[in-house]
C-alpha cells in the first residue's frame, strides 16, 4: 500500500469513526428521559382487631420514592432503554408494627425474604427501602414491528405491571409486537424471570405470591417453608392477534403455554355503536385451561375437596357499557366453572375489565360475579378531577378451597361484597404533571366452615404523582 493509499484510508477511517460518534451522540442526547416522584399511603381497617401493635391489628403504610426511566432514540433501529426505581419509608414514619396484619400494603416497601442455615424463611422487617433496576433491555424497530429482549415491563392477558404500589412489576424475556398486517396486531411474549412488587430479584415464572400453593412448594421460590427439589420453574410462551378489520369490532385470540403446567387460551370480541348521543357497546371473553401437570403437582382431589386430580377448567365474562356524555355506566358478569381453579400467578386478572375489583380474586372453581360501575369526568365543573364508583358482589361455592390465598392473599373467605370509589385529580397550570387519588373500598367478607376468622375491612389508598 503506497503512502498516499495509507493517508486516504486513515482519513476515511478516522471520519467514519467520527460520524458514528456524532450519530451515537446524537441518539443519547435525543433519548426520552421520564421522570416520576410518587408517594402512597395505605390504611387497611379490619373489622376483626384480634392482633396486638402499635395500632391494633389495623396495618398503614407510608412510602415516599420514584422513577426515572430513560430510552436511546433509535440507532439504525436500535434503541437501548433502563429504568430504575425507589421507594424508602420517610424518617421511619412507618415500623414494624404499622404491618402486623399488613396485606395489600406490603409490596409498598422490600418484602426480600432469606433463608437460615436450616432452611426456614426470615421475612424481612416492614418499612424497609430498596432500589432496584427492573428495566434494561435492547429494542430493534423495523418497519411496524418491534423486538426487545432484556429487564422490561409486559402486559398480556397474563402478565400485567400492575402499577398500582410504588414499584411495577418487571420481566426478564423477549417481547415482539407487529402492525404490519392492516388492521392487525400480533404479539409474541416469552416470559423466564419475574421480579415482583417489593422484591429486588427476578425469580422463576413460579416465585409469586399468587402461584397456587402446591406448584410454589414444588419448585425453588421464596414462598415455600422448604425449597422445592425441582429446581426452577419453566418459563412462559404467549402468543396474541387483535383484528379490527369490522367496524366498530375488535377480536382476539392468545394462548399461553407454561411447560409441563398448564395451557390456557382466551377469545374475545368487544362491539360498540353510536344511539343518539350514547355509545352503546358490548364484551365477552371465555378462557379455557388445560391441564398439562399442574394438577398432579397440586392434586386437588386430595387438598382441595375436588372431584379429581386435573385442573381443567374455563371462565366466561360479559359486560355492556353506556357512555352517555361525560358519564359511563358498565355492567358485568362472570362465572368459573367448578372444574377448578383459573392459574393466574402473574397479576394479569382473568376478569380484568370485567367483574374484577380492589383486591379480589374471583376466578376460583365455582365463582359467579357481578359488579356495577359508574365512571363520571366531572370535568365541565372541575378540570381535572373524575370519578369511578362501583358495587361488586362474589357468590362463592364454600365447598371449594382455592389453590392459593384469595381477596386479601391471604384468606379464603367465603362471598364478598364490595364497594370502591376512586377520585382522580390532575392538576394544571403551574401544577402541571401532577396527579392526586384516592381510592375508598368497603368489602364484607363471609366466614366459610373452611375459614372461620372475619376478614371484612376497609381499605384507603392515597397517591401523589408528579411526572416530569
Amino acid at each position: 500500500m503506497t503512502k498516499l493509499s495509507i493517508a486516504t484510508a486513515l482519513i476515511l477511517g478516522t471520519t467514519v469513526v467520527a460520524t458514528a460518534a456524532d450519530v451515537l451522540t446524537d441518539a443519547l442526547v435525543n433519548g426520552k428521559m421520564e421522570k416520576r416522584l410518587r408517594v402512597q399511603y395505605f390504611n387497611t381497617d379490619w373489622d376483626n382487631n384480634g392482633a396486638t401493635g402499635k395500632n391494633g391489628s389495623d396495618a398503614n403504610g407510608l412510602a415516599v420514592g420514584g422513577s426515572l426511566i430513560y430510552k436511546t432514540d433509535p440507532l439504525y433501529g436500535i434503541s437501548v432503554g433502563a429504568g430504575l426505581y425507589t421507594t424508602q419509608n420517610p424518617m421511619g414514619r412507618t415500623d414494624s408494627y404499622d404491618g402486623a396484619t399488613a396485606t395489600t400494603s406490603k409490596d409498598l416497601f422490600s418484602r426480600n425474604s432469606s433463608r437460615s442455615a436450616t432452611g426456614s424463611i426470615i421475612p424481612v422487617s416492614y418499612g424497609k427501602g430498596y432500589a432496584v433496576l427492573a428495566q434494561a433491555y435492547v429494542q430493534y424497530d423495523i418497519a411496524k414491528t418491534k423486538a426487545k429482549g432484556g429487564r422490561m415491563l409486559m402486559s398480556n392477558p397474563w402478565i400485567s405491571p400492575n402499577d398500582t404500589k410504588m414499584i411495577p412489576i418487571a420481566i426478564e424475556g423477549y417481547e415482539a409486537i407487529s402492525n404490519d398486517i392492516l388492521n392487525t396486531t400480533i404479539q409474541l411474549d416469552y416470559a423466564d424471570k419475574i421480579k415482583e412488587r417489593g422484591m429486588t430479584y427476578f425469580g422463576s415464572m413460579a416465585d409469586t405470591g399468587d402461584t397456587p400453593d402446591k406448584i410454589a412448594a414444588y419448585y425453588s421460590t421464596h414462598y415455600a417453608t422448604v425449597q422445592g427439589t425441582h429446581g426452577d420453574a419453566p418459563g412462559v410462551a404467549i402468543l396474541g392477534i387483535k383484528n379490527k378489520s369490522i367496524d366498530n369490532l375488535e377480536l382476539q385470540a392468545w394462548g399461553m403455554h407454561w411447560n409441563d403446567i398448564v395451557d390456557e387460551g382466551i377469545v374475545e370480541a368487544n362491539y360498540a355503536l353510536e344511539a343518539g348521543d350514547a355509545i352503546v357497546s358490548f364484551g365477552g371473553r371465555y378462557i379455557i385451561q388445560r391441564d398439562k401437570g399442574a394438577g398432579n403437582i397440586i392434586v386437588p382431589k386430595s387438598n382441595n375437596f375436588d372431584t379429581d386430580n386435573s385442573i381443567d377448567t374455563s371462565l366466561y365474562a360479559f359486560r355492556t357499557s353506556v357512555n352517555y356524555r361525560a358519564a359511563k355506566l358498565t355492567l358485568a358478569t362472570s362465572h368459573t366453572a367448578s372444574g377448578g381453579d383459573l392459574i393466574a400467578p402473574w397479576r394479569g386478572f382473568p376478569t380484568d375489565g370485567y367483574t374484577r375489583s380492589m383486591t379480589q380474586t374471583d376466578w376460583n372453581a365455582d365463582t359467579r360475579a357481578y359488579k356495577a360501575q359508574l365512571d363520571y369526568d366531572f370535568n365541565a365543573l372541575i378540570s381535572g378531577l373524575s370519578t369511578m364508583l362501583s358495587y361488586a358482589t362474589y357468590d362463592r361455592d364454600p365447598s371449594k378451597k382455592p389453590y392459593q390465598s384469595m381477596t386479601d392473599r391471604a384468606f379464603q373467605n367465603g362471598d364478598t361484597n364490595q364497594w370502591n370509589l376512586d377520585v382522580l385529580y390532575k392538576l394544571s397550570g403551574g401544577w402541571k404533571g401532577t396527579e392526586l387519588k384516592a381510592r375508598f373500598m368497603d368489602q364484607s367478607n363471609d366466614t366459610t366452615t373452611l375459614y372461620t376468622k372475619d376478614t371484612s375491612n376497609r381499605e384507603l389508598r392515597l397517591e401523589a404523582n408528579y411526572f416530569f
